[in-house]
C-alpha cells in the first residue's frame, strides 16, 4: 500500500481545515520541474506546463518561478497565465474547435498559435497573413491510460493527419504564414518510451518540409505510477536513449532546432491528495460488500468514474489497521459515484479521514457543482511547512447566493 507524503501534516490539515480538501505540496512540484529540466538538458529545449491539469494560481506561480511556460487551451487559460505573470512568448495557445471570435480574442494576447485543423489554419491565415504559427500534426500513433485520453491516431479529433501535410503547406504559402513549430501530443498517462519515440520519429522525419522551423514540440502525456508496484515512466530511458536519439537527428537537420515538451500530470499529480471524511458504513446483507460513504464524490474527483482510474486510498485515522475490503463511495446521487471498488484498506470507521493519493492532476480542474455541492477547499504546503489556503471553501448558502445573482434580475 502506498503511504501518503507527510501523513502527519495531512491529519493536521484535516483537523484544522476540515474536509473535503485538496492538499498540494510545493516541494514535490518544484522537484518534478527540476528533474525534468535535468532529463532534457542535453538538448536545446523549452518546457511548458499543461495548465488543464491543475490551474490553481498558487501552483501556476510555482511553475512560473521554475522557468517553465504554459500550454493553454482556452481564452480563460490565456487570461489566467497573463495575470499570474507568464510572458506571452512563454505561452503556446493550442485550442481546438474554436470560433473566429475566439481566434481574434486569443490573438490579442500575443502568444503563438498551435493549429491542428486545415480549416482553422486557413481562417487564421486570412485574418493574420504573414504571421508565425505552429501546427499540430497527427502522427497516426496514439497511446494513453484510457481510450478517452488517446489524442492521436485515426480515431482522434486532434491534429492534421500526415497525409494532409501538402495541403497545410499550401495554405501556409498562400497566406505567407511562417510555420516555425510543429507539434504532436499522442495521449495522456504514457509509461513506455517506445510509444513516444514512434511519434517523435514521425515529426523528426517531417521537419525538413518546414524551412522556417525553429522548434519541434513533442507534447506531454508522461505518466506516473498510480498503483503500488506499477512501473513509472522510464525517465532513465527517456534521458539515456530517447533524448540522445533526438540529438542525433537534430545534428543532420538543415537548421538548429529547440525541442519542446509540455507535461501536465507529471508536474502536479503526485503533489496532490484529496482528504475526505467517512460519513457512513453499510452492508446490503450479511456477508455482502461494505460501503464506506464519504463527504466527497465524483464532483470533486471524477477520474475513477470517468476513466475507471485507480487512486490509492489510505486511512489516515487508522494507518496500522487490519486490511478489509471496501467500496469507497461519494455523496452524489449516482450509482457510479465511487472512488474504489472492493479495495483493501485499513479498517474504516465513521469519521475516519481518508487520503486519496496522486490527485493533483485532473482532480479539482475537472470538478463540478453537480447536486449543488460546493467545491472543496485547496491548501498548499510550502517548503517551509507553512500551510496556506489557496482556494477557500464556499458554503452552500454562498453558492446559492452566487447562483441566484447570476440567474435573476
Amino acid at each position: 500500500m502506498k503511504v501518503p507524503y507527510q501523513p502527519k501534516t495531512l491529519r493536521q490539515i484535516a483537523s484544522v481545515h476540515g474536509t473535503p480538501t485538496y492538499v498540494y505540496f510545493e516541494e514535490i512540484i518544484r522537484d518534478r520541474c527540476r528533474k525534468l529540466k535535468d532529463k532534457v538538458s542535453l538538448l536545446p529545449h523549452k518546457l511548458l506546463y499543461a495548465m488543464k491539469a491543475n490551474y490553481n494560481p498558487a501552483i501556476l506561480k510555482i511553475i512560473c518561478e521554475e522557468g517553465i511556460g504554459i500550454d493553454a487551451v482556452s481564452i480563460g487559460e490565456l487570461e489566467l497565465a497573463k495575470r499570474v505573470g507568464f510572458a506571452p512568448e512563454d505561452v503556446l495557445y493550442s485550442a481546438n474547435s474554436i470560433t473566429d471570435e475566439e481566434m481574434h480574442t486569443a490573438a490579442s494576447y500575443g502568444s503563438l498559435f498551435n493549429i491542428g485543423e486545415l480549416y482553422r489554419l486557413a481562417r487564421f491565415g486570412e485574418a493574420f497573413p504573414g504571421t508565425d504559427v505552429c501546427i499540430r500534426l497527427n502522427p497516426k500513433v496514439g497511446a494513453g491510460h484510457h481510450e478517452y485520453v488517446v489524442t492521436a491516431g485515426e480515431k482522434s479529433k486532434f491534429g492534421i493527419p500526415m497525409e494532409y501535410l501538402p495541403e497545410a503547406l499550401e495554405i501556409a504559402a498562400k497566406h505567407r504564414l511562417k510555420i516555425i513549430g510543429i507539434h504532436q501530443h499522442i495521449g495522456s498517462g504514457i509509461l513506455d518510451i517506445a510509444d513516444l519515440w514512434s511519434a517523435v520519429e514521425v515529426l523528426l522525419e517531417a521537419a525538413p518540409n518546414f524551412p522556417d522551423l525553429t522548434f519541434i514540440n513533442f507534447g506531454g502525456g508522461l505518466g506516473i505510477p498510480y498503483r503500488i508496484g506499477e512501473a513509472s515512466f522510464d525517465y532513465d530511458g527517456f534521458q539515456q536513449v530517447l533524448i540522445p536519439r533526438i540529438k542525433e537527428w537534430s545534428e543532420v537537420l538543415p537548421q538548429q532546432l529547440a525541442f519542446w515538451f509540455e507535461p501536465g500530470r507529471y508536474f502536479v499529480a503526485e503533489a496532490g491528495t484529496l482528504l475526505t471524511e467517512v460519513t457512513m458504513l453499510k452492508q446490503n446483507g450479511i456477508g455482502s460488500r461494505t460501503f464506506a460513504g464519504t463527504n466527497s464524490g465524483q464532483n470533486h474527483l471524477i477520474r475513477p468514474m470517468f476513466y475507471n482510474a485507480y487512486h490509492e486510498i489510505f486511512n489516515l485515522s487508522n494507518p496500522t489497521g487490519i486490511l478489509y475490503n471496501y467500496d469507497v463511495t461519494g455523496n452524489i446521487c449516482e450509482s457510479g459515484d465511487r472512488f474504489a471498488k472492493d479495495r483493501p484498506i485499513q479498517e474504516i470507521r465513521v469519521n475516519d479521514i481518508l487520503a486519496i493519493l496522486d490527485a493533483g492532476a485532473y482532480g479539482y480542474a475537472m470538478s463540478s457543482l453537480y447536486n449543488l455541492r460546493p467545491f472543496p477547499e485547496e491548501v498548499l504546503v510550502r517548503k517551509t511547512g507553512e500551510v496556506e489556503v489557496v482556494r477557500k471553501r464556499v458554503s452552500p448558502t454562498a453558492l446559492i447566493d452566487q447562483l441566484l445573482s447570476e440567474t435573476t434580475d
